[in-house]
């Protein structure tokens, strides 16, 4: 080989086109990474796949995944991955399919019973205001409210400043922590003994006289899936929540612990259910969210829908509020119903 082949080989090889930045097996790689576990997760949510606290947990915040993934897509849009896109892309429309439906009202359910109002209130262990409370009543006229985390030092107070006034009847089991439960109530009820006994939470169930229209009525607070351990609990508790069953129609209102994405959640809602939220809506529209967060509040924990009013097929849902929260981790929710 002469000095001549030597200098072209040399030229050929440094001229030689390099691989563009977008396409460097690192980039790709993490891409692909990105990718499975967008689909991962989204395989989760749509089966149903949720075993385990830790899964358990991250399926709340499906919301905030499909922005997230969304965002991946276009990144990946961004450096002409188009297989991972692909697969991205494929993700974020179905999440797409499932998170919409929250946000378009349902058609109207023709009911010509009688109307009421409902309200949920969690007192954070007693410690909210209660004066606003009593106040939010005043002024909302709920003709049933549920009151979780009901302390008996809160049941007193709330008694001292005119609630039962308001609403005259009521069932309460006030206990310390998150275990109490009460019922207060406009109209005349009487408790239902064969529902909400087995939680570890108080679960109340109540028949209510509507001036001669009957209601089942259900203070609903499920355990909480905060660890591992819980997680048979809050299981347990929604398999025990009742269901429709041709009596007078069931409303369950209160603290579920679980939003619209947990599977739980949605086999409540196929056996004859429907999320008053949703059908206005509304259903994206946050309940939850820690008071305290992490590195002194600079990092909370992201808000999410825990808060539900759940009324049988053929209610009609004419109202739905999400109210400002006041001392508490969960804001109080409003509805107006109609009965068939």
């Amino acid at each position: 080989m002469t000095d001549a082949d030597v200098a072209t080989g040399a030229e050929a090889h440094a001229e030689a086109p390099r691989r563009p930045w977008w396409r460097a097996r690192w980039l790709r790689a993490l891409s692909w990474t990105g990718t499975a576990g967008v689909a991962a997760y989204t395989l989760v949510r749509l089966l149903g796949l949720e075993t385990g606290w830790l899964l358990v947990t991250t399926v709340a915040f499906v919301p905030y995944f499909a922005v997230a993934a969304l965002v991946a897509a276009g990144v990946q849009a961004a450096v002409r991955h188009w297989a991972a896109l692909a697969v991205t892309g494929a993700a974020v429309v179905a999440l797409g399919v499932v998170l919409v439906p929250r946000v378009v009202v349902d058609e109207p359910v023709a009911a010509g019973g009688a109307e009421f109002t409902v309200m949920s209130v969690n007192l954070y262990v007693g410690q909210t205001d209660l004066e606003k409370v009593v106040a939010l009543v005043e002024e909302r006229r709920p003709d049933l409210l549920s009151v979780q985390e009901l302390t008996p030092g809160a049941a007193e107070r709330l008694a001292e400043l005119g609630l039962e006034e308001l609403l005259p009847h009521a069932i309460l089991e006030p206990d310390e922590l998150a275990v109490g439960t009460g019922v207060y109530s406009a109209h005349p009820l009487a408790r239902i003994e064969t529902v909400g006994r087995d939680g570890i939470f108080y679960q109340i169930g109540a028949e209510v006289d509507l001036g001669g229209e009957a209601l089942r009525f259900m203070a609903v607070h499920t355990a909480a899936p905060a660890s591992p351990e819980r997680i048979p609990l809050w299981e347990e508790d929604f398999e025990d929540l009742p269901r429709p069953d041709g009596g007078a129609p069931w409303v369950l209102v209160g603290d579920f612990n679980a939003t619209l994405d947990h599977d739980n959640m949605r086999g409540l809602l196929a056996d004859g259910y429907v999320d008053a939220a949703e059908a206005m809506g509304d259903g994206l529209q946050p309940t939850w969210q820690p008071t305290e967060g992490y590195l002194d509040g600079l990092v909370k924990i992201p808000a999410v829908t825990l808060d539900h009013v759940v009324a049988e097929e053929g209610v009609a849902v004419l109202d739905w509020e999400v109210l400002e929260k006041d001392g508490s981790d969960h804001a109080p929710v409003l509805a107006r119903l109609r009965l068939p």
